[in-house]
């Protein structure tokens, strides 16, 4: 899923079922995208995602990293803990492709998805929830793939060049076509006619998550109220125009503007270049920061996938 779905559609959501951390679940969510290797810009120039961090109390802080667009998707470690317990989350190995099962792979709405959100639900922690609901998210839109470096993953026939280009981890041969709600794709590895239509598993996915978020609120419209409202949103042309059914369908709702989503603004509230490092702001108590409390979230979710697949 992109931006549109993580961030705006889920903060809809939120906001409907009278979640009172709404903008918090929805930065998460989208955050779990951006916390990746990339340059931050912190006002004075530009830091990279850092390693460790000075505390002001002496050693260092880890932070976690929950996703990677650079050659280093291709190392085990970035696979196994980045991709698998953010993106590509193993599910009910009820899936066969070419006479065969993979547990590995992603299915949506699976079990070991419903547990991480329902462990997210019960913390009654937005950062939490909103990671857990990204993650949940793309068991629709990474649906039949895993987050390693295997064959299965790959969707072109042998002979096509694109076969070559990209290393087979998650989606990567199909380029972003997976994750495009407007999108209309051929996944190869199930028929060379089979086209995957992205709005029905979008809308299913905006479907349950609904319901699980009003459930866990209690409040909020029937389903069957929104339905049209969200038909309508996933069925737009574009990301752009997406995005302002969203805007247009909060305001009316909700008689306000959806919040706008800025990348950079929970890490500039913690962290500051000194000289070649990095540390926490001073004067800033970095456990206060939503930085902070969303790598801890993060690593929460961590342990937990890793104790849910530990037999595989």
């Amino acid at each position: 899923m992109e931006k549109d779905f993580h961030y705006d559609i889920i903060y809809s959501i939120a906001k409907l079922t009278e979640c009172k951390d709404a903008e918090i679940i929805a930065h998460a969510s989208q955050f779990v995208d951006d916390n990746s290797e990339r340059w931050f810009s912190d006002g004075g120039g530009d830091i990279p995602f850092p390693e460790k961090i000075e505390c002001s109390t002496g050693g260092n802080y880890f932070p976690i990293m929950t996703q990677s667009m650079s050659p280093l998707s291709v190392d085990p470690y970035v696979q196994n803990f980045v991709y698998v317990p953010f993106h590509f989350l193993p599910g009910d190995n009820n899936v066969t492709i070419d006479k065969k099962k993979n547990p590995l792979s992603t299915t949506p709405n699976s079990n070991n998805a419903k547990t991480l959100l329902n462990y997210a639900l019960e913390s009654k922690e937005p950062y939490r929830i909103g990671i857990a609901l990204h993650t949940y998210a793309d068991t629709w839109s990474h649906q039949n793939f895993t987050g390693m470096r295997e064959d299965w993953n790959s969707v072109y026939p042998w002979h096509n060049a694109k076969k070559y280009l990209v290393p087979d981890i998650g989606h990567a041969e199909a380029g972003h076509s997976p994750d495009v709600i407007s999108e209309i794709w051929t996944d190869h590895r199930l028929g060379n006619d089979k086209q995957i239509d992205n709005k029905k598993r979008a809308l299913d996915a905006v479907e349950n998550i609904y319901k699980a978020m009003r459930d866990y609120t209690g409040a909020g419209p029937q389903w069957s109220t929104v339905a049209p409202n969200y038909t309508n949103i996933v069925n737009s042309s574009d990301f752009d125009n997406r995005v302002a059914d969203v805007s247009d369908f909060i305001r009316a709702k909700c008689h306000e503007a959806v919040p706008q989503y800025v990348s950079d603004v929970w890490i500039n509230g913690a962290l500051e270049r000194n000289g070649l490092t990095v540390k926490f702001k001073d004067g800033v108590n970095h456990l206060d920061t939503h930085w902070y409390k969303f790598n801890k979230a993060a690593k929460a979710q961590l342990a937990l996938v890793l104790d849910l697949i530990k037999g595989l």
